[in-house]
């Protein structure tokens, strides 16, 4: 019986991954280096820390995670304020039926506090959420469970009660790893057949979940 639905908010909720994209891919090219497509995807759902060892690995003293870090952040904050904040389709179908059902509600977001309170607020989801689990609150962050753990216990749910929407390869694994029912809904990442394995369910934007949660209530 599932209770509660966790959402991942970058690449979920809110369609902010192509801009993050782009703030790196020119926050590279002020350095004049090149960062990869498969770099940027293992940066996603990561924390900064772990990211910045990704990226040393890769670039060694070639380059400054942090200084290309804030260079991405100036890009992408500029970004919005022309574009805004795009809502990914299928966002407030499904949050209203989580709503509407008597569910729980929760994002899992490897974002820190400020920025994804301003998020959440600015597309006008907060109000419809019953825990948000941060990511500069978590020791481990994803792959590790913690951070969905830590929102499962925000709603007083357990694991197995819970499916869990994401779209990056850490996501799935740490949503696997919590015991819960992935759904991957796809942004900018593709994902092998050894991740799809980890997920229950695929679905091409956010109110198809509403037949996963029927299904899985059936």
């Amino acid at each position: 019986m599932i209770k509660a639905v966790i959402f991942d908010m970058d690449g979920v909720m809110i369609d902010t991954e192509r801009q993050s994209n782009l703030g790196w891919q020119w926050a590279a090219g002020q350095k004049g280096i090149e960062l990869p497509n498969w770099l940027m995807d293992e940066f996603k759902g990561a924390s900064p820390s772990d990211s910045a060892l990704k990226f040393k690995e890769y670039f060694g003293d070639r380059a400054d995670f942090w200084e290309l870090r804030e260079l991405r952040s100036q890009f992408v904050y500029k970004l919005r304020e022309t574009e805004g904040v795009p809502v990914k389709k299928g966002l407030f179908e499904l949050l209203d039926y989580i709503k509407e059902s008597g569910l729980k509600c929760a994002v899992a977001t490897s974002t820190r506090r400020e920025s994804a309170y301003k998020s959440l607020t600015t597309i006008g989801a907060y109000d419809y959420l019953d825990g948000i689990a941060y990511g500069d609150e978590i020791k481990h962050s994803k792959p590790a469970p913690d951070i969905f753990l830590k929102a499962a216990g925000l709603l007083d749910t357990k694991p197995e009660e819970c499916v869990v929407i994401e779209d990056s390869i850490n996501g799935i694994k740490a949503g696997h790893a919590a015991n819960m029912k992935v759904v991957h809904v796809p942004d900018t990442i593709m994902i092998k057949d050894d991740i799809k394995e980890l997920c229950y369910s695929i679905k091409e934007d956010l109110s198809q979940v509403i037949d996963v949660i029927k299904e899985l209530n059936n």
